[in-house]
C-alpha cells in the first residue's frame, strides 16, 4: 500500500483521492471505517502509483531554464543561474545567485529549489531575528521563545501561546518595512492573542503606517510567490 494522508471530514459523502507534488492525501466521509477505506485504496492502487510515477518523470525531464529567471529579495530583482558542478552551492555574485547542484544528483530541479529555500530563509531569518531584537526593546517585550520560517498560502505570520513565531518564507520578496510590520504585528499578539482593538492599537503604537502595510500586502502579496 502507498503512504498516504488522510483528511476525514463529517461533510464529505464520497471518498477521493488527490496526487500532487508526489504526495497522496485520501478524503473520506468521517463515519467510514478503515476496513472499508483500506479496500478501497486497495483497488486505486496501480492508478495511484501511475499518477506517482507519472509526476517523477515530469519532474526529472522537464528542462531547466538556466537563465532569464529572477527571484525578489528584500524588493530587489535579483537574477538567478543554475549549472550543474562538483558540488551543490548557492553563491551570491554581482549580478545575482548562481546555484550550482552536483551532477550526482538525481533530483536536479528538486535540488535547485531546496538550496534557493535553504539560502532565501537564511537571509529572512538573519533580518528578523535583527529586527526583534529591535521590536522587542522598543515594545518592552520579551523575545519570543521560538521563532521558525514556513511557507504559507494564505497568511504572513502566526504567533501562538506558547509564545512561537512564525513567518512566511515568501516575506523575504518584501520591502524591509513590510517585513517590520509583520514583525509588529505579531510581537503584539503575544500579548492580545486576537485582533481585538487594543491588539490594533498596540500595533499602530509602534507601526503607525500599517493600514499602508497591509494594503500593499494585499495588492502585491501574490507576487512574491515563485514557481518551479
Amino acid at each position: 500500500m502507498f503512504a498516504y494522508q488522510l483528511k476525514k471530514s463529517t461533510r464529505r459523502k464520497t471518498v477521493a483521492i488527490k496526487v500532487h507534488n508526489q504526495n497522496v492525501t485520501v478524503y473520506a466521509p468521517h463515519h467510514v471505517q478503515k476496513k472499508v477505506l483500506d479496500n478501497w485504496l486497495l483497488e486505486k492502487k496501480s492508478w495511484v502509483e501511475a499518477q506517482l510515477q507519472k509526476q517523477l518523470t515530469l519532474v526529472d525531464t522537464k528542462q531547466y531554464p538556466l537563465k532569464d529567471k529572477k527571484i525578489w529579495v528584500f524588493s530587489e530583482a535579483i537574477n538567478l543561474t543554475f549549472q550543474q558542478g562538483n558540488t551543490s552551492t548557492v553563491e551570491r555574485q554581482q549580478d545575482g545567485l548562481l546555484i550550482t547542484v552536483s551532477a550526482r544528483v538525481k533530483h536536479q530541479q528538486q535540488k535547485y529549489q531546496l538550496l534557493l529555500e535553504a539560502y532565501l530563509k537564511e537571509q529572512l531569518t538573519a533580518y528578523i531575528e535583527m529586527r526583534l531584537n529591535d521590536f522587542c526593546t522598543l515594545m518592552q517585550e520579551a523575545l519570543p521563545n521560538d521563532l521558525n520560517i514556513a511557507v504559507y498560502k494564505r497568511k504572513w505570520g502566526s504567533c501562538n501561546s506558547k509564545r512561537a513565531l512564525t513567518f512566511n518564507l515568501l516575506l523575504i520578496g518584501a520591502p524591509h518595512s513590510i517585513i517590520d510590520y509583520v514583525i509588529v504585528h505579531e510581537l503584539a499578539h503575544l500579548r492580545h492573542l486576537n485582533h481585538s482593538k487594543a491588539f490594533w492599537q498596540r500595533v499602530a503604537q509602534f507601526c503607525p503606517d500599517y493600514k499602508a502595510s497591509t494594503l500593499w500586502l494585499k495588492q502585491y502579496g501574490m507576487s512574491l510567490q515563485w514557481v518551479f
